[in-house]
């Protein structure tokens, strides 16, 4: 399994970018980062988006991904969520005012729509081509979910922006042979009040959640935010736990 990492942050400015990943170039999580990151041919390829919640820095790029792939008479993009986040997409995103919702205009060319809506029942086993997923509801301020990806007898997790939780780790303990989890460490530890306050991590509470896992894996900290990413990683490394890691925007094969 290739984990390609297209941003990383919380926040972005000219050398950090905002949450996205891509496996084996086809299926994503989050989309704050792919069409800025993606060259027109690289999208093309992309055939479905989980998003774990609609929040702006995780949503960003969908808009226009779904545009470009009107636009390249391709088949539609497949996309993933919770009811509960594809409700908030649909009535505060895909709303005719902030982006057409391209579920109801047919390609002219193709006479197909240029995304299909898929909403997932967390805690409910799907299979979408040579990939199984999970998703899983997490403890952020608006409805999030994470998800379990298997494919090819291995696992990777995703939590998506997340305070302490509990669910994703008890199915991601019962998972085989996971090789990677991504959660997130949003603030730096002197600023554990607001990480609470608005359901995010610090190093401190990331490590608290390294307690809730069993898996023998890299756990990666995403999400961080800027200016605070030298601090936040500073404080990541110094966890007593060989498993915590720092989520780098770079290729990874697991």
């Amino acid at each position: 399994m290739r984990l390609k990492v297209l941003g990383a942050y919380g926040a972005s400015d000219a050398e950090h970018n905002l949450t996205g990943y891509l496996i084996d170039d086809w299926f994503a999580v989050d989309a704050g980062t792919l069409t800025s990151k993606l060259s027109f041919v690289q999208q093309a390829r992309v055939q479905a988006v989980f998003i774990t919640h609609a929040h702006a820095d995780h949503v960003r790029d969908l808009p226009h991904l779904i545009q470009n792939r009107f636009s390249l008479n391709g088949p539609p993009l497949t996309l993933f969520a919770t009811r509960d986040v594809m409700d908030q997409l649909s009535t505060h995103l895909f709303n005719g005012i902030h982006w057409p919702d391209f579920s109801t205009i047919p390609n002219p060319a193709t006479s197909k729509p240029a995304v299909l809506y898929r909403p997932l029942a967390p805690g409910k086993r799907v299979t979408f081509g040579d990939i199984a997923l999970t998703a899983v509801n997490v403890h952020h301020q608006i409805p999030a979910a994470g998800v379990i990806l298997e494919m090819n007898g291995q696992a990777i997790v995703f939590t998506g922006d997340t305070g302490p939780t509990q669910d994703i780790w008890k199915r991601a303990n019962k998972t085989e042979n996971v090789v990677a989890l991504v959660t997130e460490a949003s603030f730096p530890n002197d600023q554990q009040s607001l990480a609470d306050e608005t359901a995010h991590l610090t190093p401190q509470s990331f490590g608290d959640e390294l307690k809730k896992i069993v898996a023998d894996a890299p756990v990666y900290a995403s999400h961080r935010k800027l200016p605070f990413e030298r601090d936040i990683e500073s404080q990541i490394r110094n966890l007593r736990d060989r498993r915590a890691r720092v989520l780098l925007e770079k290729n990874y094969t697991l």
